[in-house]
């Protein structure tokens, strides 16, 4: 019985640990799936960046006169046959124009409208029509026309500068580089007179001529221009005089119109974005103290950005990318079968990601296909296909996507045109505010930090994020450095966290041309006017190769790494 009973024990033990077997295996069948596990290593960027000169204007600036020729003229600005034959406010022209007509400002052009009841003269441009010119003939022509006549007509000469402006931005816009150029053309208006605006005898309404002026800026604003100031400057001598103990006065019976001139003036130059200047005598007339272009340009950082081209962020985990046309290896071999060594497969101008993503269904067949060309496009004479911005985007990805080849950031939102495309934000839209995946992360961020923009990746951000330290530190020594241009500023910084991985390497003939393990980061760094913060950024890149087997990994680039993308 004893011996029955230990038997049967015996095979309930086995039955239960059998059992206990069975119970685990299918815990570990329904259990969640390990989490990936990432190979990499961690690089480190770091370096010395100089700012733009604020003496090389980088934008075109245009600059347009509407002098006042109206009779009153001759009291409030006298002609003076040797010392200012045309009046001291033509010599104050044409001193701006010895200032800044010169080779030093090349992006700079001007306007002359010499107006009073009507519009007298002005400079015509390159194709004889009303506009801005470099030409010195063609600007002392309109100067020694100046005259004292007639009346002081605003709103005729307000037309006349709205006129002059929308032609000029039409022409622009036109233009094969005009979707660059309008975003960076900065207009500045200087507008002289000395009295009351008056035509036909008849006082002009101040309201009428204040809108006239807000609805010139909506319109430049409108037209996507960098920036567009309305400056007034009222010499007011007719109204206005110096006392014997030097105190300024205001005569008596003049004080009602000189009111109305001044407020007009002022509200003008309010509504437009400018400053107003009262000039008392015609001795003190100075435009360049209102629109100097040496001042407020210093440039500033607006953002620095590192990308590695050949690492893909995940949803929680990283992916080699060793082509670094934005499709991980395996996703190229597994489920495209295009070449995870070659950018562009079918070697047509388009990337593989590119043609994937603008893929579409037409005629029966989907276009365009990475593993067929189909394009029009046309390789340099050396074979390679340009990327004349160097923004990441083929010339002829960014024809067929709608942004421009000649500059890197469409929008001016600091993020280069292929960043952009690469990490599924739109080119096209800037990206201050958004977020794609609702994550509480910006759109921005995420690009600045190389996580996933399309989807909730916390381990990545933690485990992954870029990490940047920017510090301004001053201005170069003119003692030790004295080659440097004025109001250049210094910057250090230091990009770390860098996620290296190992890469196959690409073949001859591929976009970057990368040997076994090779990493490609670009740093591209925004700048802009002190005084435009939203301004289209100014863009220097500098590029970096870091391979996995590289013991340091640790690089330092000096301000002469950095080529000026423009």
């Amino acid at each position: 019985m004893a011996e029955g009973t230990s038997v049967m024990a015996n095979s309930t033990l086995k039955l239960f640990i059998l059992s206990f077997l069975v119970f685990i295996v299918a815990a570990c069948d329904n259990s969640p799936p390990l989490e990936p596990t990432t190979s990499r290593q961690t690089a480190t960027i770091s370096g010395e960046f100089y700012t733009e000169s604020p003496e090389e204007i980088q934008s075109p600036v245009k600059v347009l006169f509407a002098i006042d020729c109206s009779l009153s003229m001759q009291s409030s600005d006298p002609e003076i046959p040797i010392e200012a034959p045309y009046g001291r406010r033509i010599a104050a022209v044409q001193n701006y124009l010895d200032t800044y007509n010169t080779e030093q400002f090349p992006n700079v052009s001007f306007s002359i409208i010499l107006w009073n009841d009507g519009i007298e003269d002005q400079t015509v441009n390159g194709n004889n029509v009303p506009g801005f010119t470099r030409s010195r003939e063609e600007l002392a022509r309109v100067l020694n026309n100046t005259m004292a006549e007639g009346e002081t007509d605003y709103l005729g000469a307000i037309e006349r500068v709205r006129t002059t402006i929308d032609n000029d931005i039409i022409s622009v816009s036109n233009q094969e580089d005009g979707e660059f150029t309008v975003p960076r053309t900065k207009y500045v208006v200087l507008f002289f007179s000395d009295g009351m605006a008056q035509s036909g005898g008849v006082n002009q309404n101040p309201a009428e001529i204040e809108t006239a002026v807000r609805e010139l800026r909506e319109m430049a604003d409108e037209r996507g221009v960098g920036q567009f100031n309305f400056h007034t400057l009222f010499l007011s001598a007719l109204f206005r005089y110096f006392d014997a103990n030097g105190n300024l006065q205001t005569y008596p019976q003049l004080q009602g119109a000189f009111q109305t001139a001044e407020s007009t003036l002022m509200n003008m130059a309010r509504v437009g974005n400018g400053a107003y200047v009262e000039i008392i005598q015609a001795t003190d007339i100075d435009f360049l103290t209102v629109a100097n272009l040496r001042l407020n340009t210093e440039y500033e950082i607006k953002y620095v950005l590192a990308y590695n081209y050949n690492v893909l962020p995940g949803i929680d985990t990283l992916y080699p990318d060793s082509d670094g046309d934005g499709l991980s290896d395996e996703v190229e071999i597994n489920q495209y079968g295009t070449d995870p060594m070659m950018a562009d497969t079918d070697n047509d101008g388009l990337s593989d990601y590119f043609e994937i993503k603008m893929q579409r269904f037409e005629n029966g067949n989907y276009w365009p296909n990475p593993l067929i060309a189909d394009t029009d496009c046309r390789p340099t004479s050396t074979g390679y296909w340009p990327d004349q911005d160097s923004d990441g985007l083929f010339d002829c990805e960014e024809t067929a996507r709608g942004t421009y080849r000649f500059f890197p950031d469409w929008d001016s939102d600091g993020v280069p045109d292929g960043i952009e495309f690469a990490t599924g934000t739109n080119p096209r839209e800037e990206i201050y505010t958004s977020d794609a995946d609702f994550d509480g992360v910006l759109d921005r961020q995420e690009v600045m930090i190389h996580s996933n923009v399309l989807a909730n990746d916390p381990k990545v951000r933690h485990r992954y994020a870029y990490e940047y330290s920017i510090t301004f530190l001053g201005h170069p020594d003119p003692i030790q450095q004295p080659d440097l241009p004025y109001g250049i500023r210094r910057y250090s910084f230091r990009i770390s966290n860098i996620s290296i991985m190992s890469t196959r390497g690409t073949r001859p003939g591929d976009r970057y041309d990368l040997a076994p393990n090779d990493n490609f980061i670009r740093i591209y760094i925004a700048q802009v006017p002190e005084d435009r913060p939203n301004a289209p950024p100014v863009f220097r890149m500098a590029e970096v190769y870091i391979n996995e087997n590289d013991p340091s990994r640790s690089v330092t680039v000096g301000p002469n790494d950095f080529e000026l993308l423009d």
